[in-house]
């Protein structure tokens, strides 16, 4: 008879980007198991569904209360996920973590989270600065009007913010795979955004995400690249900048003067708790 393991798993969304959730300190998964568990019930029908999973693992340096591991739903391991990171947050206070702030260490840095003690308040995330932006970024693809490619960012993961007049006339599916696989964009390819101004402070935001390899209900670092991206180019104006995403609304905020303590906040759900039985081994 084949091996098998009871995994207790807490299945949580952040405006609606969700994940199944784990407590790694406790299973002590190594990377290789994490992604095969990622690919084995992340499939929405046929799994638990999930866009990916986050483990809670033990820190690996001084200063940090635990150790972020993200994997996307095709077993990819992602450098940072903010949605993920503020469900993460919330996952470790209710595992006990009472620090505030909490301190995690992630592949894109060193972060930290204020998590409310109301579990209906929304959760803040601080990340580093940004990187590599660029303005404009010559692609292979054809693009037909009302597409515009405005920005490559790196927000703790690549994206590519393009503006348009609607987010709802765009075939989010089809441009996003395409423009994701782009050869500029290689060989980590990139999330894409697409943006559309709402006013001086407010943007709505769809974005098809690699790894997960379909649009989403929301992503955390989409929502910073397209808020970054709006303000650097002066197509909003009033902080912090509302990002209109299908599954919720995110707020973007920094110091406008020297551009720090740039922030993520939203709302965090936990949705429900199960186990599933894992087969063992999870890799041979």
């Amino acid at each position: 008879m084949a091996a098998s393991l009871i995994l207790e798993f807490t299945k949580m969304n952040g405006a609606g980007n969700d994940f199944i959730v784990i407590d790694n300190r406790f299973y002590v998964f190594s990377d290789e198991e994490l992604s095969a568990l990622a690919r084995r019930y992340c499939p929405r029908r046929i799994g638990v569904g999930a866009d990916g999973l986050l483990a809670l693992n033990a820190p690996q340096q001084e200063g940090a209360h635990y150790r972020m591991r993200y994997f996307n739903a095709d077993g990819s391991r992602g450098t940072m996920c903010g949605n993920g990171a503020r469900c993460l947050a919330r996952f470790a206070r209710m595992a006990g973590l009472k620090e505030e702030p909490l301190w995690f260490e992630t592949d894109a840095g060193l972060y930290r989270a204020e998590v409310p003690t109301d579990p209906q308040a929304p959760i803040r995330l601080y990340v580093p600065p940004p990187q590599h932006y660029r303005s404009t970024l010559a692609l292979e693809t054809p693009l037909s009007d009302p597409i515009e490619v405005a920005a490559f960012i790196w927000t703790g993961t690549e994206h590519l913010v393009c503006f348009v007049p609607s987010v709802e006339a765009v075939d989010v599916a089809y441009w996003g795979a395409r423009l994701r696989h782009d050869p500029a964009l290689q060989p980590r390819g990139a999330n894409v955004n697409f943006v559309e101004v709402l006013g001086e402070g407010a943007v709505r935001v769809r974005t098809f995400e690699k790894g997960v390899e379909t649009e989403t209900l929301a992503c955390g670092t989409g929502a910073l690249a397209a808020a970054l991206v709006a303000w650097q180019q002066q197509r909003v104006q009033q902080l912090p900048i509302a990002v209109h995403m299908p599954g919720g609304i995110l707020t973007v905020g920094f110091d406008p003067v020297t551009g720090s303590e740039l922030f993520l906040e939203g709302p965090v759900a936990v949705v429900y708790r199960g186990t599933v039985e894992v087969p063992m081994p999870l890799v041979s």
